[in-house]
């Protein structure tokens, strides 16, 4: 069964879908779009299924997928100025959400334990939900950007 915090491969690099949530008669999956134009492919390999991009945001850093199989729902909800954590099938990383639009949030990231190479999309949980997906760090100063879970759902009901 595919969930959330699952990697993916795409070309010869990857990263991690930050949510399933239902669309029409099945399941799409959430990640960032900057990840497929880096790999030059829409083509998905998450699990054992092969799938390939249906839509890039033209306003977002996202990229929409059909999935074919037995999914786990996202719950998602808006972040809180409070910690949260990033979490996907490898790891789990502590951080602080600092500053919230209704598009985006900053986060402060702990100090020798942050996000490496592949984890692009990892969701970032509050009270056991999604409240956004982690688009970009600097590890100059050991803050995050995430997507907000709200700018997630605009971009899904604007499909």
């Amino acid at each position: 069964m595919l969930k959330a915090d699952d990697f993916f491969l795409s070309g010869k690099t990857g990263g991690v879908m930050a949510a399933i949530v239902p669309w029409e008669k099945g399941y799409v999956g959430v990640a960032p779009a900057h990840v497929f134009h880096f790999s030059g492919t829409p083509l998905i390999r998450i699990g054992s299924q092969l799938t390939k991009v249906a839509y890039f945001s033209n306003d977002a850093d996202l990229a929409i997928f059909p999935l074919f199989c037995h999914c786990q729902l996202t719950e998602m909800d808006k972040p809180k100025l409070e910690n949260a954590i990033l979490l996907n099938a490898r790891t789990t990383m502590g951080c602080r959400i600092t500053d919230i639009s209704w598009s985006i949030a900053y986060m402060a990231l702990q100090p020798g334990n942050l996000p490496g190479p592949g984890d692009s999309g990892t969701p970032a949980m509050q009270s056991g939900k999604v409240v956004g997906m982690l688009l970009s760090l600097n590890m100059h100063n050991y803050k995050g950007i995430l997507m907000s879970a709200e700018l997630i759902w605009r971009e899904l009901t604007e499909i």
